[in-house]
């Protein structure tokens, strides 16, 4: 009687609290600050219990495939000088889901020990740190690599009077980020990053040097102030003690000068570049082989004596072989390119980043560029690489 008494105790409780984080929910939509922060702890807590309850009953799966990297993920030094390649991918599900990224493991037969989401500043909710995706990922038994955004217009005036218009902002917005002009933004993440207190990459402000495609460019800013505030973001997160975040340069290298970009050895951890092939689909575009994307630009990369990843790593079909390229790709990069230390797919559904049609990445709809692949990657995993 006892015992069924405690019973019906414990589950009161439960639906209570259930209860009452579904009511704080409803009330924190499209809310942030304080609250939305609190729930966001709490439902990271939840998942954390429910994914234990779930190794306990159904076993431990793909965390038990991924015990070789368990060492990574308990000491960012580690990951700041990897002996091993690092795969990873990021999948257009994300942040929502991660059954994209399963479903692509699946398919090559390994699993991926990172998992690159994307995004913006802002004050939107979905801007801020993104603890509960950070906390699925780990739990999945990766380590997040976050691509860090900062479009600057997606700040309210009427929250941040002290910001310039949103028209005005772009210009020159980086030595705005140097001043120092976004640090209630910047150091609420760090404090978020050092509460997580676990590693992750960070790739703050990617491909900079590119005058086309991001506000963060060399059209409206110069390489001093995209190296003052890269130094100055890295020195608010060391400051508040977010030591875990290894931080990943990425240069777009198609564009000349990329290198002078470079933030300096005590603030970067690792480089990184993009290998897109977009096939013939625009006037700007061709079939691209990936000696011509990455390999003519190797050396530089390399000559930073930094791990190198590849951080956007994909072929369209239209205009060539694809599994053949990524046979040809990824077969030198073990013996060939021995400072290159990930290589992180781009599975993009619907990609339209730099074309107005979308355009599909993914290998799980191409049984011969899977099969490529598979073949290639497998030697990898886990092993050691070759040493410089």
């Amino acid at each position: 009687m006892r015992r069924r008494h405690r019973a019906l105790i414990s589950v009161a409780l439960l639906l209570g609290c259930v209860g009452g984080f579904a009511l704080l929910t409803s009330l924190s939509v499209g809310t942030e600050g304080p609250l939305a922060a609190g729930l966001a702890r709490v439902g990271t807590g939840v998942g954390g219990i429910e994914h234990r309850l779930r190794e306990r009953f159904v076993g431990p799966g793909r965390a038990a495939e991924l015990r070789w990297f368990d060492r990574y993920r308990r000491d960012a030094a580690l990951l700041r000088a990897p002996d091993s390649v690092l795969r990873g991918a990021y999948d257009s599900d994300l942040p929502q889901a991660l059954e994209g990224v399963a479903s692509l493991e699946r398919t090559l037969g390994v699993s991926l020990p990172i998992v690159q989401a994307y995004t913006a500043w802002g004050d939107r909710a979905d801007e801020q740190f993104p603890l509960a995706l950070a906390s699925a990922i780990w739990d999945f038994g990766s380590i997040p690599l976050l691509t860090w955004e900062p479009w600057l217009t997606d700040f309210d005036n009427g929250r941040h009077p002290e910001l310039p218009l949103r028209e005005a902002r772009e210009r020159h917005g980086l030595a705005s980020i140097a001043r120092g002009d976004y640090d209630f933004y910047v150091d609420e993440w760090a404090k978020q990053a050092a509460q997580f207190g676990k590693p992750i990459f960070v790739r703050f402000g990617h491909e900079m040097n590119d005058p086309y495609r991001y506000p963060w460019g060399p059209q409206n800013n110069t390489k001093e102030e995209f190296i003052a505030a890269w130094r100055h973001v890295v020195d608010r997160f060391r400051a508040l003690h977010a030591t875990s975040v290894v931080w990943v340069w990425s240069p777009l290298v198609a564009y000349q000068y990329w290198d002078l970009y470079y933030p300096g050895d005590t603030y970067v951890d690792w480089v990184a570049t993009g290998v897109l092939n977009f096939g013939p689909i625009a006037q700007w575009s061709k079939w691209w082989t990936f000696t011509e994307i990455f390999g003519s630009k190797y050396q530089r990369l390399a000559s930073f004596k930094k791990p190198v990843m590849i951080a956007e790593f994909g072929s369209l079909a239209v205009g060539g072989d694809r599994a053949n390229w990524y046979e040809d790709a990824l077969a030198a990069l073990p013996a060939k390119y021995l400072a290159v230390r990930s290589v992180v797919f781009f599975h993009s559904a619907s990609d339209q980043t730099l074309t107005y049609q979308k355009v599909d990445w993914r290998l799980v709809t191409d049984t011969a560029a899977a099969r490529a692949v598979a073949a290639a990657i497998n030697p990898w995993s886990p092993g050691p690489r070759l040493k410089q």
